[in-house]
């Protein structure tokens, strides 16, 4: 990896334009206009097909779960506990998606959160759902490049988001800077079990397509080598099983089937068609032998 993280084993298997291969370095501006061609649709077809009250956009754990509610929580739960969450403490979801997660770990814990997102939609959605929930918390429409705070964070925390960042030692300086002595960085993720799996697949294709191109996938050792550089200590590292992306996933396509006609209304048939298709292929790709699926704990070192 270089000093811009970009992924030393990138190869094509077939032809694609250059843009649209892993390992992009983007601007400021590229990198919002790239996320947003995913997560500016209507925030209800979001909504429609993650379900329960939280609308978590990534794996759910469901050891002790009897519904998509509780699966969402037993994740935020986890991260919560690696964060050493207690009342008064003051966090930062990175990529919060519509807001869900950040007012579920507010009001549950007591504590207060800012969330970026770079979704003017997701942001208006977010910021409607904290108040209707009286979270003391707020969403805004920032790139993490550009975000500044005078209130440092004790936690900092982001559920499967870096994979979309090029630059990483560069993200996690800009954590670290924002974060108070010896705080927290929190990051679920996915990971490629060997350098050699990082290349583009007529999967890895598909999913950079529904993305925008802006796939970064990584070892965990490459994660945690960043993390280093940027000035923080490995705390922990703890595995999820496959098989809690997979119920995760299976719920998402019965829901998708469920409210079909509702999804199509909302952002047409190609759409629709070509995201479950996704879905599909990213079930298999995400349990496979050559993902993992790795919540990163790590602590802010003093200067």
């Amino acid at each position: 990896m270089t000093g811009s993280d970009a992924g030393s084993g990138s190869r094509k298997e077939w032809n694609v334009a250059p843009e649209e291969d892993i390992y992009q370095a983007l601007t400021t501006e590229e990198d919002k206009a790239r996320t947003n061609v995913h997560y500016e649709q209507p925030p209800r077809f979001f909504t429609a097909f993650t379900g329960g009250e939280w609308n978590t956009y990534s794996c759910n754990v469901w050891d002790h779960a009897t519904s998509v509610t509780e699966s969402q929580e037993a994740k935020l739960d986890l991260l919560a506990r690696h964060m050493e969450l207690e009342p008064g403490m003051r966090i930062m979801d990175v990529g919060c998606g519509w807001g869900g997660p950040l007012t579920y770990l507010c009001k549950r814990y007591g504590v207060r959160g800012v969330g970026l997102t770079l979704s003017s939609r997701q942001a208006e959605y977010a910021n409607e759902r904290i108040a209707r929930h009286g979270a003391d918390a707020q969403v805004v429409e920032c790139h993490w490049r550009d975000y500044r705070d005078a209130e440092q964070f004790d936690a900092i925390y982001t559920d499967e988001v870096i994979v979309h960042f090029h630059n990483l030692t560069e993200f996690f300086s800009s954590c670290h800077a924002l974060l108070r002595p010896a705080g927290r960085m929190v990051n679920k993720e996915l990971h490629f079990t060997h350098p050699s799996h990082a290349r583009l697949t007529r999967a890895t294709y598909l999913i950079q397509q529904i993305y925008g191109y802006t796939g970064n996938y990584r070892t965990l050792a490459e994660e945690l080598s960043r993390l280093y550089e940027a000035g923080f200590e490995a705390a922990h590292v703890e595995s999820i099983p496959h098989r809690h992306y997979s119920m995760t996933m299976k719920h998402w396509l019965s829901n998708m089937h469920e409210h079909r006609d509702e999804l199509i209304g909302l952002v047409g048939r190609d759409f629709y068609l070509r995201f479950r298709k996704y879905l599909k292929v990213a079930e298999m790709w995400v349990t496979s032998r050559t993902c993992t699926m790795d919540v990163v704990v790590a602590r802010k070192l003093p200067a």
